[in-house]
């Protein structure tokens, strides 16, 4: 009798103990508002909100720059409380910031506490209804023999990375085809509506999660996916890899905490947002917006292993860049 109640004493007293939030947390985001990482954390805290802690009070702090640099240059000074968290996009943070924002970095790709990916999203090559470009065969040839010049809108690291996988396949020349940065993917969206051939860009990649708005109102046209999968959601649009096979690129976004978050902190938020991921709410939200996410990579573990394979397959290409020319 006296174990088990040492046993029942011991078990309230870590149940009492366990960790979560008490007070608002700040949520980083590298993007301009409107961004994937954003939009995803939102919905996911509103079924945290209703089903899990009705407390969990939160705040976004939108820092573009540098392709997300200046947001997790910042990060690195949060304390390791569990009330600040990050919400990188995994392509710039984990492949491209060691390629173009090298010299500005003060963390490396594995410098943050991982927790889980919260939602990807296939990118999007679109064009402007003012152009004659319908199909990736049409991109992939006009691209391949532009004589003037050709500018595609990117807004992450993802979306250029994209990009330099079809102009290498397409051995276009890269003094005429041009990504052309802007600052955020609602940014480089909105470039290509605004397209009247001269203002603007005729093209764009970015996440069909934030293109989804401008392409369902027939503002800009969607061309091709990148990935491996049609999407339900548009049955007629084909995928890239059949003009550039391998681009298997997408929007991702993840959950960080600073570096040395205790256990205990890092578990809370593992643990209450993959329930939200699996609800049926969520699910039905990702097929709205199209985003789906991987069952593999909703722990710190799978993460990284994740993060790995991005570098492997991806730093040996963008490494070939001649960036004297950026």
């Amino acid at each position: 009798m006296k174990k088990l109640l040492a046993l029942l004493v011991l078990s309230t007293s870590l149940i009492a103990h366990a960790w979560e939030p008490t007070k608002p947390v700040t949520v980083i985001v590298g993007n301009a508002p409107g961004a994937g990482n954003e939009i995803a954390f939102r919905k996911l805290a509103e079924i945290v909100q209703k089903t899990t802690n009705p407390n969990f009070v939160y705040v976004v702090q939108c820092l573009p720059g540098a392709d997300s640099v200046v947001a997790n240059n910042r990060f690195l000074d949060a304390a390791p409380d569990g009330y600040t968290i990050n919400l990188p996009s995994h392509m710039s943070s984990y492949v491209t910031n060691d390629i173009w924002e090298r010299n500005i970095k003060k963390y490396n790709y594995d410098t943050f506490t991982d927790v889980m990916t919260i939602g990807k999203s296939p990118l999007v090559l679109v064009a402007s209804p003012k152009s004659d470009v319908n199909t990736p065969e049409q991109f992939m040839r006009l691209i391949r023999t532009a004589t003037s010049p050709i500018n595609v809108a990117t807004g992450g690291g993802a979306h250029r990375t994209a990009f330099e996988y079809l102009l290498n396949k397409s051995k276009g020349d890269p003094d005429i085809v041009k990504a052309i940065k802007f600052n955020g993917p609602v940014a480089a969206v909105q470039s290509v509506a605004s397209y009247d051939g001269k203002i603007g860009t005729e093209f764009g990649i970015m996440p069909i999660a934030v293109a989804k708005s401008l392409v369902d109102a027939g503002r800009v046209k969607a061309i091709g996916f990148t990935g491996t999968h049609r999407m339900p959601q548009y049955p007629n649009v084909p995928l890239l890899k059949d003009v550039a096979p391998g681009i298997n690129v997408y929007a991702a976004w993840s959950i960080e905490l600073p570096p040395n978050t205790p256990k205990e902190i890092v578990d809370w938020y593992q643990k209450t947002f993959s329930a939200a991921i699996h609800s049926a709410e969520y699910r039905e939200y990702m097929e709205g917006q199209v985003i789906f996410y991987e069952e593999s990579e909703l722990t710190p573990a799978g993460l990284r292993k994740h993060m790995e394979e991005l570098r492997a397959t991806f730093l040996p290409v963008l490494s070939k860049l001649d960036l004297s020319k950026e």
